[in-house]
């Protein structure tokens, strides 16, 4: 394997990659190997492909450094280059919107946070040693060779998540480390989990409010997308850990019903955000939700996006199928489908799969209904234009939207009378 160096002692078996690698990643392959350099697949990827999972994303390790990269690759045109993590090794390569991170194989000498001073290397095991966790430390080549410095392999068959050195180390290091040991035990649905670990990561938790507000979401948000059981709750004593942000959230018995989609309705989760308002505790009010939101950073569209499905949990005892004409003009289509699922997760009290398919399929073939009283029509009436008649039309989309869009202009306008 080139300049890697002694990687085939850490070669112990192969993997079937099937159709995992999409054709940029291949094409991403491709181009460093023409230009001398070796790519692995690193990290999470490594461990959801041993586990039997698609990976949401990639990362990359490689045995070239980030001048050499950026020397040799400058002029391709398939990628485009993002260098403002070069110091620490990393450059990114982004075609359509999907980003990928390649790493030079690196040893972090000193540690602030989450910047470190850092040594670049052509060892695998010295790269693995800086890692967080066991199941994270593996690297796989794109012929399915896996390489395991660390002897990682049955651990994560086993679902565990073992913190690599110190506990206390690795946290005072990078503190955020205590939240992705959550989020990795929850994804990983782990019943292995070491007592001490986990007593060390509670007895540390005050250090995460010495971190941007912005990562503390980043991550929180893929925490609670981790969750896949409401015993994750209590396990993880994860209540705990959000009430530092004021964040409240529910006992997730909707989880285990959530699980059976996730996968065969990947497109409705593809806004993470969807997953974490499931998660709130909505006997809070919406303007207490609102206010940990702003404290956290999250984005101004972020929080219209949380709004609109807090209304739509909220809503969920409405008769759903009875009111889609209405869902999907004061949401659009894409929010309704949002409500369908909703409302199968709390309305729909067996877990078929096909009642959410076939209110699915509604949804789609729903055209778009059009309000049909114009302001036209009430200045017929003899209404001066004004708030008052604004005051009319509002009342009487009200109206129409009460009876899901079925009432026409006539019977609109008879409420009035005038």
């Amino acid at each position: 394997m080139g300049k890697i160096l002694s990687i085939n002692k850490y070669s112990t078996r192969k993997l079937d990659l099937g159709d995992i690698l999409n054709n940029d990643i291949c094409q991403l392959n491709t181009i460093f190997n023409y230009n001398g350099f070796n790519l692995l697949i690193a990290g999470g990827a490594v461990r959801d492909i041993i586990l039997n999972e698609n990976p949401n994303d990639f990362d990359f390790v490689t045995d070239a450094k980030p001048d050499e990269i950026l020397r040799k690759l400058k002029h391709i045109s398939n990628f485009r280059i993002i260098d403002f993590a070069k110091d620490y090794g990393c450059i990114s390569f982004e075609k359509d919107k999907k980003k990928y991170e390649v790493t030079s194989l690196r040893e972090d000498v000193k540690t602030f946070g989450r910047a470190a001073n850092v040594r670049f290397t052509d060892d695998l095991y010295k790269d693995a040693m800086r890692r967080d966790f066991y199941c994270n430390s593996m690297y796989l080549s794109f012929n399915g060779t896996l390489y395991d410095p660390l002897n990682a392999y049955q651990d994560t068959l086993d679902r565990k998540v073992t913190f690599i050195g110190d506990v206390s180390d690795r946290i005072q290091e990078d503190h955020l480390r205590i939240l992705r040991y959550l989020r990795f035990s929850s994804k990983l649905n782990t019943t292995k989990i070491r007592t001490a670990e986990l007593e060390v990561c509670c007895a540390e938790k005050a250090l995460l409010l010495r971190i941007s507000k912005e990562k503390i979401k980043e991550e929180i948000i893929k925490l609670i997308s981790s969750i896949q059981s409401p015993e994750l709750i209590s396990r993880f004593s994860l209540k705990g850990f959000l009430d530092l942000f004021d964040l409240k959230v529910n006992d997730f018995k909707h989880a285990p019903k959530l699980a059976l989609i996730k996968e065969e309705f990947d497109d409705l989760f593809q806004n993470p955000l969807f997953e974490f308002t499931l998660a709130l505790d909505n006997s809070i009010s919406v303007d207490s939700i609102l206010g940990t939101l702003h404290m956290l950073r999250f984005t101004n569209n972020e929080i219209k996006h949380i709004k609109i499905f807090l209304e739509l949990i909220n809503s969920r005892k409405t008769s759903f199928a009875d009111n889609i004409d209405m869902y999907i003009y004061k949401y659009g289509r894409e929010f309704t489908r949002y409500a369908a699922v909703i409302f199968w997760l709390f309305g729909v009290k067996n877990t078929q799969k096909k009642d959410l398919i076939k209110l699915l399929n509604i949804v789609g073939k729903k055209t778009i209904p059009v309000f049909p009283v114009e302001s036209k029509d009430i200045l017929d009436l003899g209404v001066k234009p004004g708030k008052v008649m604004g005051e009319m039309i509002k009342r009487l989309e009200k109206e129409w939207l009460l009876s899901n869009c079925q009432l026409g202009k006539i019977e609109l306008l008879a409420i009035l009378s005038i």
